[in-house]
């Protein structure tokens, strides 16, 4: 319980600061008693896995830098340590890590054990997928419960080591260097003596992997897999990025396959594209021979073709009058079949679809469609007119104090976030549950980048909230008043997505600064925040009045989070004879 809280139950008329410092000091003399046992592992029983991030920004394809995952999984019995780089923490990827690190050791270990990794699973279930690549392999997922650190401790020690042993004096060109060095070092550390069990990890090994299950006889399904119907721009998008596909496969329905190296789409088992997979965000992969396809086929189509209808009807042997009577029934019964389209849309509450179906029927004919690919064609542009609508309910109930995009950002006066940015827009930061952080003087674009943002947030089916850090605690404290701010902060946390506008501009008491903090910490790990601020993080102490609160938020937020610093001069004084405004001096984020 917070010591404010405690203040407030006891009726505490002093200083808050003395108050706070003496729970601090007495809490230690009557906190619960957590043994740690001494815990030991049978041969062939467990692994424990972890994500472990090397403190070293690793370069990507488009120059940019990143701090990547690294999947380590340790034998518990043997200390045998396994471990890769990979792009992402999703568990497409995790899944992939997971398979080949487990082949390097030889077999199934009975129970695989983690902690509550977002991409693995949460509060004990386990994320899509999961399940049956434990159950293809025959072996246990075990989430850990809070606060048992002691069994993972073994991995975690490892994590520790690398920092310590393996990571001094490196530098790293790419991620497949990082991989080849890291693995280098592997097979001298397992090859030392550990010593709590005083053997090597490469002699234990062997009887580690006679006590585990074997490997499956047949390869696992596992990575990015996807079915989408090629548009006319003949690219598909994987983790927000975008490659290549031959043109001839446009409006076709092309599968998607991806691992940790490759990027393969196939059109009817035939493959139509093979890309080396990017780790870059936001990048496009092109193949020169797909470009050289879509210019023959563009000049094809521009080409103009005659019509010979009388010659076709001629050579299938038809008299003029066995023709007309034909196409007055051909007629007859499209026209019977649209008004029974009409019916049945309405029936199913769905209208788009009348008009869907006659404009795409004469395609449909031309292309020579099935009937599935006409039908799944009609009902995307039903599901996509749809998600339109609702993207236009979401913005609308998201409070924006306007409406702002980036083609109406000037990136002229902010050159060195366009790349981050568009980045942001791929939504993909949503996904993971990280937040945005935008600091900068007034009028450089933080409210405009966070309502672009929010708006591309609803269009990828989010639902946005906006307001002030002002009407934030407003509204935070009239829940309180009520005794309703748990369920307040359970609803607000269905939100993918909150903007908390001007933080800095107006200094909050500290009953307010700690009912931000609470909002803050309930979105940790859930749910995303953008939140624009004039303010470097040195002045946020003074903005919530103590520097404790200030610390523990800022940690919160920035733990998963991309900061992004504007600089310049005020948009709105432009052309005003004023060069500068009274303002808090720019800082680096880090400060």
């Amino acid at each position: 319980m917070p010591a404010t809280v405690i203040a407030e139950r006891v009726e505490w008329c002093g200083s808050i600061t003395w108050f706070r410092e003496n729970v601090k000091r007495l809490r230690p003399e009557h906190r619960p008693v957590d043994p740690a046992d001494r815990l030991s592992w049978a041969a062939g029983d467990a692994a424990q896995c972890d994500l472990w991030f090397p403190p070293r920004r690793i370069p990507l394809e488009d120059g940019t830098t990143a701090l990547l995952p690294v999947l380590v999984i340790v034998a518990a019995h043997s200390r045998f340590v396994t471990a890769r780089m990979l792009p992402t923490r999703k568990t497409e990827d995790l899944l992939l890590g997971s398979w080949e690190l487990i082949q390097q050791l030889g077999a199934v270990p009975r129970r695989l054990i983690w902690d509550n990794e977002s991409g693995i699973g949460q509060r004990g279930r386990l994320a899509q997928g999961v399940a049956a690549f434990a159950g293809t392999l025959a072996t246990k997922v075990v989430q850990l419960k809070p606060f048992d650190p002691e069994s993972k401790g073994i991995v975690e020690r490892r994590n520790g080591w690398f920092e310590t042993s393996s990571m001094p004096g490196r530098t790293f060109t790419s991620s497949a260097d990082f991989n080849a060095q890291l693995q280098g070092w592997l097979d001298k550390a397992n090859a030392r003596v550990v010593r709590t069990i005083k053997a090597r990890p490469v002699d234990l090994i062997v009887h580690d992997r006679s006590r585990m299950l074997p490997l499956p006889p047949i390869p696992l399904q596992l990575g990015w897999r996807e079915r989408v119907r090629l548009g006319r721009d003949y690219y598909v998008r994987l983790d927000a990025s975008d490659y290549s596909v031959d043109p001839a496969a446009i409006g076709r329905f092309v599968d998607i396959a991806a691992d940790l190296d490759r990027v393969r789409v196939r059109l009817d088992g035939r493959l139509v594209a093979d890309h080396a997979r990017v780790w870059a965000r936001g990048s496009t992969i092109t193949d020169p021979a797909h470009l050289e396809a879509a210019k023959r086929l563009r000049q094809q189509f521009q080409t103009p073709r005659p019509a010979p209808v009388d010659d076709l009807a001629r050579s299938r042997g038809l008299r003029p009058g066995v023709r007309d009577r034909r196409s007055r029934l051909m007629v007859t019964k499209q026209t019977d079949a649209a008004k029974q389209i009409t019916y049945l849309a309405g029936a199913l509450k769905a209208p788009r679809i009348t008009e869907a179906a006659t404009r795409m029927a004469d395609q449909a004919r031309d292309a020579g469609w099935s009937f599935e690919d006409y039908l799944a064609a009609v009902l995307e542009r039903e599901v996509s007119a749809r998600n339109a609508s609702g993207a236009e309910l979401r913005i609308k109930a998201a409070g924006f104090p306007a409406r702002k995009t980036l083609e109406d950002f000037d990136w002229d006066a902010q050159p060195t976030i366009r790349q981050q940015i568009a980045a942001l827009a791929s939504g993909g930061f949503l996904l993971e549950a990280q937040n945005v952080v935008l600091l900068g003087p007034p009028g450089t674009g933080k409210t405009h980048l966070a309502t672009a943002l929010g708006i591309v947030a609803a269009r990828h089916g989010h639902r946005v909230l906006f307001a002030t850090a002002t009407d934030w605690v407003t509204r935070l404290t009239d829940a309180h008043r009520q005794g309703n701010l748990p369920r307040e902060l359970a609803r607000l946390r269905r939100y993918g997505l909150i903007i908390v506008d001007e933080v800095g501009y107006l200094p909050f008491e500290q009953d307010a600064a700690n009912l931000f903090f609470q909002l803050v910490s309930s979105r940790y790990e859930h749910a995303s925040l953008i939140l624009p601020s004039n303010l470097p993080f040195s002045g946020w102490g003074g903005v919530f009045g103590d520097q404790a609160v200030a610390a523990a938020m800022i940690d919160r937020i920035v733990h998963h989070a991309d900061v992004l610093t504007l600089k310049g001069a005020s948009y709105r004084l432009r052309g005003r004879g004023i060069d500068s405004l009274p303002s808090i001096r720019t800082q680096d984020p880090a400060d």
